[in-house]
C-alpha cells in the first residue's frame, strides 16, 4: 500500500509521453489543474520504511509512560482524518492527528504517551472523520474510546497505530510490528489493498478526464481551421497577459506571423495524438 498501486496505472499510462505533454501544453496554454476530491494523497506510504522517531523529538512522558510515535492505516475506500486524545483528559486535548487517503497508510508523527507496561483497562480516545465525496466535505466527527490490546510478546510498548476498519470500527495498537509483520496485532493482516470497485472508480475518472481533454483539443484544432485569424489573435492576446508566455511570443512578429500559425497547428495536432494514445492505453489497463 506488497499492494499493487492504482497510481501505478497512471504512471504506466503517462510515463513515456508526459514530457511531450508538458511541452505541448506549456505552449498552447492548456495546462489543466485537476484536483480530485477524496483521491489525493499517499499511495506510496506503505512502502516507506516507517522508522520510529527519536525520543528527543517527542514530548517527554511521565515516569510510568513512554512517548510513542504515531502512524495510521486506512482499510476503507474513503479519505479520513483522525485525532488521538487521552480519555482521562477532560479537555480531550488532541496529541496526534493525521489525514490518510483510501486504502493507504499515513506517515510517522509524534507522539502519544503510552504506559511502559501494559495492563487491562488502558484506553485511547479517537476522533474520526470520513470524507463524503458526494457532498464534497467531511462528515461530522465520530468519537471512539477503544481498549489498547496487550503489547507484543516482548512486553514493551511500541509505536502507536490507529486502524480504520471497513466494517465501521476502529482500533489502536502499540506494537513494534508493521501491518505486514507476522505478529501484527490488527484484525486485518497486511497493508491495505484497493478493492476492484475502487480501482475501477479511478480508471473511470481517468478515462473521463482523458476523453474530455481529447474533445477540448479537437475543438481547439477545429476553431483554428475554421477561423485561423480569430483563433490566433485571441490566443496571442491571452498569452500576452502572462510573463512567461510573452517571452515565448518574442520570436514571432505578431499573431499574423505564419510561423505562429505553424506552431499552433503543430501543437494542437500533437495534443490530439497524445490524448488518443492515452485513451488507448487506458483501455488496455482497465481493471
Amino acid at each position: 500500500m506488497t499492494t499493487q498501486l492504482v497510481s501505478s496505472m497512471d504512471a504506466a499510462v503517462d510515463a513515456d509521453l508526459s514530457n511531450q505533454r508538458g511541452l505541448l501544453e506549456g505552449q498552447v496554454g492548456k495546462i489543466r489543474k485537476i484536483r480530485v476530491a477524496g483521491l489525493r494523497r499517499n499511495w506510496l506510504f506503505p512502502f516507506v520504511l516507517l522508522a520510529s522517531l527519536a525520543t528527543g523529538g517527542c514530548a517527554l512522558g511521565h515516569a510510568d509512560t513512554v512517548p510513542a510515535s504515531v502512524s495510521g492505516v486506512n482499510y476503507t475506500d474513503q479519505d479520513i482524518r483522525y485525532r488521538l486524545f487521552d480519555p482521562k483528559d477532560p479537555k480531550q486535548t488532541v496529541v496526534a492527528s493525521e489525514e490518510i487517503g483510501p486504502f493507504a497508510a499515513g506517515g510517522v508523527i509524534c507522539c502519544y504517551n503510552v504506559p511502559k507496561m501494559w495492563a487491562p483497562g488502558i484506553q485511547v480516545g479517537v476522533i474520526l472523520q470520513s470524507y463524503d465525496s458526494k457532498a464534497g466535505d467531511y462528515r461530522p466527527s465520530q468519537t471512539f474510546v477503544v481498549d489498547l490490546p496487550p503489547y507484543d510478546k516482548s512486553g514493551k510498548a511500541g509505536d502507536v497505530w490507529f486502524i480504520n476498519y471497513p466494517d465501521g470500527t476502529v482500533g489502536v495498537v502499540s506494537t513494534a510490528y508493521r501491518p505486514n509483520g507476522d505478529e501484527w496485532p490488527g484484525k486485518i493482516k497486511g497493508w491495505p489493498k484497493p478493492s476492484l470497485a475502487f480501482q475501477r472508480e479511478l480508471w473511470e475518472r481517468d478515462m473521463r478526464l482523458a476523453r474530455e481533454s481529447l474533445e477540448s483539443d479537437q475543438n481547439a484544432r477545429a476553431e483554428l481551421q475554421r477561423d485561423p485569424k480569430k483563433y490566433l489573435r485571441e490566443t496571442w492576446e491571452r498569452r500576452s497577459e502572462r510573463f512567461q508566455s510573452r517571452k515565448e511570443l518574442e520570436k514571432f512578429s505578431g499573431p499574423e506571423d505564419p510561423k505562429f500559425f505553424a506552431q499552433e497547428k503543430s501543437m494542437l495536432d500533437g495534443l490530439v495524438i497524445w490524448d488518443q494514445e492515452k485513451i488507448d492505453r487506458l483501455m488496455k489497463l482497465k481493471p
